[in-house]
């Protein structure tokens, strides 16, 4: 009896929620239709929101409709133009009020895009791979930039923020939060061989510098955050010293600076990301921090410079060809032929070092081997006196003999 009135119940609960159900599926439903030229779709999703989509992917120049058989266009859709390498210029309407994500992803071609005072948001990866862009205005309506939205804008130089925008702002080009403690965006092509991160400023976005190709010194001052990939393919960049307070390198932070070649760790420092120093050929010396526990894998691969590096036994865990490999011919990694690990017996480093092969020192580095050696020299020089006292004594000796 039990047992029935709980399969009632539950039967009596579908039956009331099934046109609750209905009527969230009549929610999102959308409508839509085309241009009377057909270049444009667009999307009413009933909520105020209209987005629109190209129909041609060969565009070259597209001036984007304030309406559409009386919607009014608020939106540039999701992946609206993605993949278009023709487009070249976009025109917006004083209407929209979003770029949605991938907007405009992989134009490689696009130079020219107007940004209406309308419009309050960019979307994640909205202009990601425009890399003949080399200007964008943010204006003073914008209220969010998602994640990424500049990557692999090579040609970037600057981004422009309106002064009463309530959100963010721009210093010589460079984009950062409204209170200046956060900094978004390097572009990739701004000149300039060197960059102190200014006052007040802690973060580090993920990519903030990447693919820059003229940044030779940067000055981090006080940040204590950066996100993955900070400086990935800042190709000319030589040296550089993390501040105290971070305690994590995420990702590739110096993945392929090709040039670099003095890295200063700091003593707080506790996880070395994946492919964080990878393809760093001409990084020739750097100290791990005892502080650090986790060296993930491909951290220091393929540097061929970076001949020997000490792990202390502090590391717990060290990733696969975390360091003395780098990419040959073959597909599988090859050894470095002049690396040597410097690890003590015992260790997560070690152990490292026995399964993939890699000449480890098992504790006894070059510099206790020179020791050993002056110790070993002093030693022979001391016996060597004494021997000479002794001798000399005995001579002596012998003369008052005789």
């Amino acid at each position: 009896m039990k047992l029935f009135k709980i399969i009632s119940g539950l039967l009596t609960s579908l039956c009331l929620l099934m046109p609750l159900s209905v009527s969230a599926e009549e929610v999102v439903q959308t409508s839509g239709g085309y241009s009377q030229d057909g270049l444009w779709y667009y999307n009413d999703y009933g909520d105020g929101t209209v987005s629109v989509v190209c129909q041609d992917n060969t565009i070259e120049e597209a001036v984007i409709p304030s309406e559409i058989d009386g919607h009014k266009i608020t939106m540039v859709e999701l992946d609206c133009f993605k993949d278009n390498t023709s487009l070249k210029k976009v025109t917006l309407p004083d209407t929209i009020t979003v770029l949605e994500d991938y907007a405009f992803y992989l134009c490689s071609g696009l130079e020219e895009i107007n940004i209406p005072a309308s419009v309050q948001k960019f979307g994640f990866q909205t202009f990601y791979g425009c890399s003949s862009l080399k200007e964008i205005s943010v204006p003073a309506g914008v209220t969010e930039i998602e994640g990424y939205t500049f990557d692999g804008c090579t040609a970037l130089e600057a981004v422009h923020v309106e002064k009463n925008n309530q959100n963010y702002k721009d210093q010589d080009g460079i984009l950062f939060t409204k209170d200046g403690s956060d900094l978004i965006l390097y572009p990739a092509a701004k000149t300039g061989k060197q960059y102190a991160v200014p006052d007040g400023c802690t973060k580090l976005e993920g990519y903030a510098f990447m693919a820059n190709s003229d940044l030779e010194q940067i000055n981090l001052n006080a940040v204590s955050e950066m996100g993955e990939d900070v400086f990935y393919y800042c190709t000319s960049l030589q040296s550089i010293t993390v501040p105290d307070g971070i305690t994590m390198l995420t990702g590739a932070a110096f993945g392929n600076c090709t040039s670099l070649k003095r890295v200063t760790l700091p003593e707080t420092l506790e996880t070395i990301g994946s492919g964080c120093f990878y393809n760093c050929l001409q990084l020739d010396e750097i100290t791990i921090p005892d502080s650090v526990t986790t060296i993930n894998s491909n951290a220091f691969f393929n540097c061929p410079s970076l001949t020997t590096i000490r792990v202390s036994r502090n590391v717990t865990t060290v990733g696969d060809y975390a360091f003395g490999f780098y990419s040959g011919e073959e597909e599988e990694p090859q050894l470095l032929p002049d690396f040597e690990l410097d690890a003590d017996n015992g260790t997560a480093a070690f152990a490292y070092a026995v399964k993939f092969n890699v000449r480890c020192t098992g504790g006894v580095t070059q510099g206790i081997v020179f020791v050993y050696i002056m110790i070993g020299i002093v030693a022979l020089v001391i016996i060597a006196v004494i021997v000479l006292i002794v001798m000399q004594k005995r001579i002596q000796k012998q003369r008052e003999l005789f």
